[in-house]
């Protein structure tokens, strides 16, 4: 089975992904490399997802994201880090569900906001980059996420470490959480 972690970007999804792979000894899949990956066989250009979706727009990119997943139905023994917007969307909800046990890494906003402007904001927040308009899609997503995820791990004040090592304890628990 393949443990699969959502949240909100910049809540350490790919960092802790990577991490627990290694250290379960499983594979990493990181969706948004997939994308570009598609996108390169299918177009013969490598280029960012960013960039990528500057160039064709959102939907050429949900589309790609939506085939990612779609492709790794017969995947097992994985790590998976889709984007945040990917739970967003009905029709990636149950190839999520199907991929395997979901973890949703739950990062406070203002954490998240942080992280963001350390690294650059991202392009859904071009037109407001705003605190308040960051807080607003986070609560509109973290409703989402908590529903969707077998287990909820609050990585708000955790390093990379120390959420692998909270995942890795609710995984020993059957999914359930390790701490409220």
């Amino acid at each position: 089975m393949n443990i699969v972690l959502i949240g909100f970007a910049s809540c350490g999804k790919s960092a802790t992904g990577q991490e627990l792979a290694r250290r379960l000894a499983l594979r990493f899949i990181d969706i948004d490399r997939e994308i570009e990956n598609l996108y390169a066989r299918a177009c013969g250009s490598r280029v960012h997802y960013r960039q990528l979706i500057e160039k064709e727009g959102m939907q050429v990119f949900f589309e790609l994201e939506h085939e990612a997943l779609s492709g790794l139905a017969n995947e097992d023994g994985c790590v998976i880090a889709p984007g945040g917007g990917a739970p967003m969307r009905e029709n990636n909800r149950a190839l999520l569900h199907a991929l395997g046990t979901i973890l949703y890494l739950r990062t406070d906003p203002a954490v998240v906001f942080e992280r963001m402007q350390a690294k650059g904001l991202p392009l859904f927040l071009r037109d407001d980059p705003s605190p308040e308009h960051l807080e607003r899609l986070w609560n509109e997503r973290h409703a989402v996420y908590q529903q969707l995820a077998d287990c909820t791990i609050d990585n708000t004040h955790l390093s990379i470490v120390e959420t692998v090592d909270s995942v890795m304890a609710a995984l020993r628990l059957g999914g359930r959480p390790a701490a409220p």
